[in-house]
């Protein structure tokens, strides 16, 4: 089934947050090397090493590091704060602050290890950081009363990559999963046909898609089960949405699949957050069990990911302790591919009356995403057992 609406809504421009350019971790970081060099100095005479007679290389570049990482810090906390945006670069700096933190505990072991007792406590501060950004989403959350028996929905997300090389065996292994619902990303009319082809035309008959979809952005979303009145392909905006009404036990639930524009693209960023401001106005539309999931094209670390959980969302993989189970690699073969997967764009959200159960990464079938399958418990109607 391939229905068609369009909804437009109407975007306030007070909430609209101002943009702040990539440059300014730059000079915020300059800052930060002077302020702290000449505190450096006093405690310990650690940041005389910028103005001696010759460059202590080990420890200016312990300095430059913290400073770098602080200003990357302070730039996203100002974004939550104070509701102003990142450039793209900054976007990319968020994304990535899991690994780039690894630097502090390298640069306080080596200060440690020198007596460089200040530049050792501003990096361990960092660390501190560092743990608190992660060490939660090792944490399996709390499962809900309700939950334990609740009936359930498998569904499995896969970004199978607009140029796969090995499309037969990545539609043959959706398939195999025998999930309830199977999301496509970056579907193509090619793929599907090869989706068909080895079983999913039998597998997978209900289908919510755009067939003028064309970009690389497409999505499908293929049913066992015959789907609800509310499935339909949806616009707001410039976000696309494929979504499919589910019978759960008697009760209708939404699965919603998108891909919003990735930040690397041309122009990509500054869509992305109109895309992402779009899906903040639908969430709070929807009545009964939701499921959103997809390649979001953004980690859990940008604000606007916590702005989404704000709504009243789950991060159905971190409250399962596997948020930092990665789902992107840096390429789909080659030697990027053999590096292995680097960061979790692949997400499931859901709302108060869905909860998952389980999650398993899927091989990645000559795509540069890890497919996930996931189990949710859907809450019945009435139930208000916490």
């Amino acid at each position: 089934m391939s229905l068609h609406t369009v909804m437009v809504p109407t975007m306030s421009a007070q909430n609209r947050a101002r943009a702040i350019p990539a440059y300014v971790i730059g000079v915020v970081s300059a800052a930060l090397v002077f302020v702290v060099g000449l505190l450096g100095r006093h405690v310990d005479g650690s940041a005389a090493v910028f103005s001696g007679g010759y460059l202590h290389v080990g420890v200016a570049l312990g300095w430059a590091v913290c400073a770098g990482l602080i200003a990357l810090v302070v730039t996203r906390y100002l974004h939550i704060v104070a509701n102003v945006d990142e450039g793209s670069g900054l976007a990319v700096g968020y994304d990535a602050l899991p690994v780039v933190l690894l630097a502090a505990w390298v640069v306080t072991i080596a200060a440690v290890a020198t007596h460089h007792w200040l530049l050792a406590a501003i990096g361990a501060v960092l660390i501190a950081y560092h743990l608190w950004l992660v060490v939660p989403r090792l944490l399996v959350a709390r499962r809900p009363k309700w939950a334990k028996r609740a009936p359930t929905l498998d569904i499995v997300v896969a970004n199978v990559f607009i140029d796969n090389k090995t499309p037969h065996d990545a539609a043959r292994q959706l398939v195999s999963t025998v999930a309830d619902i199977v999301i496509v990303v970056e579907s193509t009319s090619a793929f599907m046909a090869i989706f068909d082809e080895v079983g999913g035309s039998d597998a997978y008959p209900h289908r919510v898609s755009d067939p003028d979809d064309h970009s690389d952005y497409a999505v499908t979303v293929a049913s066992k089960h015959e789907l609800g009145p509310r499935s339909q392909m949806t616009t707001i905006g410039p976000l696309r949405l494929a979504i499919a009404d589910v019978t759960v036990n008697g009760v209708s639930t939404l699965v919603v699949a998108l891909n919003p524009m990735a930040t690397v693209d041309p122009g990509g960023h500054e869509t992305w957050k109109e895309q992402i401001e779009a899906l903040k106005e639908f969430v709070p539309t929807i009545t009964g069990p939701l499921i959103i999931a997809g390649d979001l094209n953004t980690t859990r670390y940008r604000p606007e990911f916590e702005e989404l959980l704000e709504l009243g969302l789950t991060d159905a993989i971190d409250a399962l302790g596997k948020g930092l189970n990665p789902s992107f690699k840096l390429g789909a073969d080659g030697v990027l591919g053999t590096v292995g997967a680097v960061a979790r764009l692949d997400h499931a959200l859901v709302n108060d009356m869905a909860f998952p159960r389980t999650v398993e990464n899927l091989e990645p079938f000559g795509s540069d995403h890890l497919p996930f399958k996931l189990k949710v418990a859907i809450r019945a109607a009435g139930v208000v057992t916490p």
